[in-house]
């Protein structure tokens, strides 16, 4: 069965012409707790955030989300009075870039293209960086939907492509896990003689320090208590069963949200494996503990970006 594990790291471009305009649906998003929408449409077309508003919440359980809407002319008529960069308010822009020039060489920092380029980008995600053209929503409004549609299409097949990615990085970090669990199980066998071992030794000592005789029956019964006391079997089994429910609901083909269920499911591994590596006093077994809380540890990042 394929994974399913759908990043909220995504990004969608969609193109039409409509009315001789070039439009343009730009939608990307990163990891966010909530789900947080920002729009950004030319001011004559506010209207139409509220039911585009609904359709992105539809496919986005959680994420921060940007969707731009822009256009360009392909033409001018004589009743239009665009020119050829009149889908953006020009002047504004480059008051925008030059005060970031301003700021670049206030902080001594050295311009580059990519800065430049940076400070472009974050004009365009202002409403500002828009001219005041007038746009009938009459005319355009389905059209747009429709493009909004082509965009959410291509932002969902990246951000699947993406969780494809996580999903096999996460699944070869549990397997290797796996493995250091059954080492782990292996030297748990050891851990009566290695008790026992200790403890004569140290009786030895204060036996021949103290010259008196040790009942062997008493002896086995204090082994007994602290293997009691230090067995790790059931903390074994749990974790165990912890990494096949992970990887059932990384199997799932349900639209359901993941990513908060699989933070509780990695808080719980981490639960298991802190308490073997308190109970378990051997140097090998807390190698391998420390080993598989750093996998966990990377897995706890990856997850923060499933939906």
């Amino acid at each position: 069965m394929a994974a399913n594990l759908p990043s909220m790291t995504g990004y969608g471009e969609a193109i039409s012409v409509i009315d001789d305009r070039e439009w343009r649906c730009v939608i990307q998003s990163v990891n966010s707790r909530n789900l947080d929408i920002r729009f950004r449409l030319p001011s004559s077309l506010n209207a139409l955030e509220i039911p585009f508003r609904k359709v992105v919440q539809k496919v986005m359980l959680r994420g921060k989300v940007d969707v731009v809407f822009s256009f360009s002319t392909l033409s001018c008529t004589d009743n239009d009075t665009l020119n050829a960069t009149g889908s953006f308010n020009s002047l504004w822009v480059a008051d925008f870039c030059r005060a970031g020039e301003s700021l670049l060489e206030a902080l001594s920092w050295q311009s580059s293209d990519k800065l430049q380029a940076s400070i472009l980008q974050s004009a365009f995600l202002q409403r500002d960086a828009f001219a005041e053209t007038q746009v009938k929503i009459d005319c355009v409004s389905e059209s747009l939907s429709q493009l909004l549609q082509a965009a959410l299409s291509k932002h969902f097949d990246s951000r699947r492509q993406e969780g494809e990615h996580l999903a096999l990085d996460i699944i070869a970090r549990l397997s290797i896990m796996e493995d250091y669990m059954t080492s782990i199980s292996e030297k748990a066998l050891l851990m009566p003689e290695v008790f026992r071992e200790r403890i004569n030794i140290r009786l030895d000592a204060i036996i021949a320090d103290k010259q008196f005789l040790l009942d062997p029956a008493r002896l086995t019964q204090e082994v007994a208590h602290l293997i009691d006391k230090a067995d790790i079997s059931e903390e074994i089994v749990r974790f165990s069963a912890h990494i096949t429910q992970f990887l059932s609901e990384i199997n799932d083909q349900s639209p359901d949200r993941k990513g908060k269920k699989l933070e509780f499911i990695v808080q719980e591994m981490l639960r298991e494996i802190n308490t073997i590596g308190s109970k378990a006093n051997l140097l090998e077994i807390t190698r391998s503990v420390v080993e598989v809380k750093n996998e966990l540890e990377k897995i706890r990042e990856q997850i923060q970006n499933v939906v």
